[in-house]
């Protein structure tokens, strides 16, 4: 009997190992079946949480693409390496493509992973405590403090770290030549505030956020809550690729912009599961970063997140009138038209 009995088991047993053995080679097949791509993020910070949120989740993956994601130093960088084919997809500010563009690098948005300027505003606490200002206090008030500013970093000479406060000045009524301006690239900005050597700076979160906890700096003018409607309803940080590259290779294109428009709309169906993703990606753990300075730079940034990656004339247009006005196209006759198809396209970013 026991023979009866245990046969039946080693034949069952053996015949799930058979087909697990023979799945094995048959799963680790298609994972290697995936297309590559290279993707190179302008900075690794809040501005691009819809790809952190992609790469946390899987979403390439499940797109069908494995995607190689890499940080660049500046946007300039990422722009570069993708004209120069190596690599495939940069994610950078859309007046830099813009200014690409009018210098005849062959480039092309494909998505957009921000609906509004993420870039925050930080002066150094003493000024906004002087002027009795707060982030609750109204906008324009918030704006004029800035034509009262000494010394302000920027991370290059047309930076948009240099470019917002020329804008915003304008936009107070101000002439932009008042301002003056230090370069010290990014990693210096938060500790030369806090030592009072520059009055204020501009750069994504938690760049700026990470001067609240010290109570040096204070982050005046969150421009990702969209609290200016110039910048609002605007692609900010947006997909770019070469269009050879997209043309010859539209799948991948597919995969990757729908994997990260879908990492954005988690921030808008499910934000919960968003705030989570991201603050377990490799890049904002809490060894990395302090929660004060997590939760700021989150609510910062929340808002910022589109319902879906696709993009509108009405968009653009509003990128071309940033880029002239703060001087990024000092000629506002050679800047391209905002209809689709000329720095942009919705054909490969799909629908929700």
């Amino acid at each position: 009997m026991k023979r009866l009995i245990r046969l039946p088991v080693s034949i069952g047993a053996l015949t799930v190992f058979m087909f697990f053995w023979g799945a094995m080679p048959q799963a680790q097949a298609q994972q290697k079946e995936l297309p590559e791509a290279t993707l190179m993020t302008a900075v690794p910070n809040f501005a691009f949480a819809a790809i952190w949120v992609a790469e946390q989740l899987k979403y390439f993956e499940q797109e069908g693409v494995r995607v190689k994601i890499t940080p660049a130093p500046s946007g300039s960088v990422c722009l570069n390496a993708v004209v120069g084919r190596s690599i495939n997809f940069c994610a950078s500010t859309s007046e830099g493509l813009l200014l690409a563009r009018v210098e005849g690098a062959p480039v092309i948005a494909i998505q957009a992973h921000n609906r509004a300027m993420t870039l925050s505003v930080v002066l150094r606490k003493a000024i906004v405590d002087k002027l009795g200002l707060t982030r609750a206090s109204p906008i324009d008030a918030r704006i004029k403090a800035l034509t009262q500013l000494g010394i302000i970093g920027a991370t290059g000479a047309g930076a948009a770290s240099e470019q917002i406060f020329k804008f915003l000045v304008k936009r107070a009524g101000a002439i932009a030549t008042i301002l003056k301006f230090v370069y010290i690239g990014a990693p210096e900005l938060p500790p030369s505030l806090m030592n009072n050597v520059i009055d204020a700076y501009a750069l994504s979160p938690p760049s700026a956020e990470i001067t609240e906890p010290s109570g040096k700096g204070y982050v005046l003018i969150p421009l990702g809550k969209g609290e200016v409607p110039e910048l609002t309803d605007y692609p900010y940080e947006v997909l770019m690729v070469r269009p050879d590259y997209v043309e010859a290779n539209p799948k991948i294109a597919f995969a990757v912009a729908r994997a990260i428009s879908r990492g954005g709309a988690l921030f808008r169906s499910k934000p919960e599961e968003a705030k989570a993703a991201l603050r377990s990606h490799r890049l904002y753990t809490k060894d990395k970063l302090a929660d004060e300075v997590f939760e700021l730079s989150y609510n910062t940034v929340a808002n910022a997140m589109p319902p879906w990656g696709t993009m509108s004339a009405a968009g653009w247009q509003k990128v071309i009138n940033f880029a002239t006005g703060a001087g990024i196209v000092k000629d506002l006759s050679q800047a391209p038209s905002n209809k689709e198809g000329v720095l942009w396209t919705n054909k490969y970013v799909g629908k929700p």
